[in-house]
């Protein structure tokens, strides 16, 4: 969670250096702090924890720290007091996620033939006699 909290941080920043509007340095701190998960899920061969829902929510704490340090930025508060409300909320969100299980809604779609959320198992063919 301090990783987690730290990167939403310095990618909110970076959106701020850029110019850029709250809204898209907001998603700048979340996607800074969560392809990093992302790319070591890929890596590791584990299901990507932002995409599949079997996993406590992870995106949603990361941007509501970086959403939590661009109010407090635009709010004229300091340094220190930024970092840390951006610290406490996303850690605090995460650890509320992880204590009660809190995960992203999901729907079935083995109803509606997308594939989506099921992935198909292989079908073992009979040896040949």
């Amino acid at each position: 969670a301090i990783g987690l909290s730290s990167f939403a941080i310095i990618g909110a920043q970076n959106g701020v250096r850029a110019c850029m509007p709250p809204l898209v340095s907001a998603i700048c701190g979340m996607a800074t702090s969560t392809f990093g998960g992302m790319t070591r899920d890929v890596l590791c061969g584990r299901p990507v924890r932002i995409v599949h829902s079997n996993a406590e929510v992870y995106a949603v704490p990361a941007l509501a720290g970086a959403t939590a340090y661009l109010a407090a930025l635009g709010a004229g508060a300091g340094p220190g007091t930024r970092i840390g409300l951006a610290m406490a909320t996303c850690m605090g969100s995460r650890f509320v996620a992880v204590k009660n299980d809190v995960k992203l809604h999901t729907w079935d779609t083995t109803q509606d033939n997308l594939g989506v959320a099921v992935r198909k198992r292989p079908t073992v063919k009979p040896a040949m006699q």
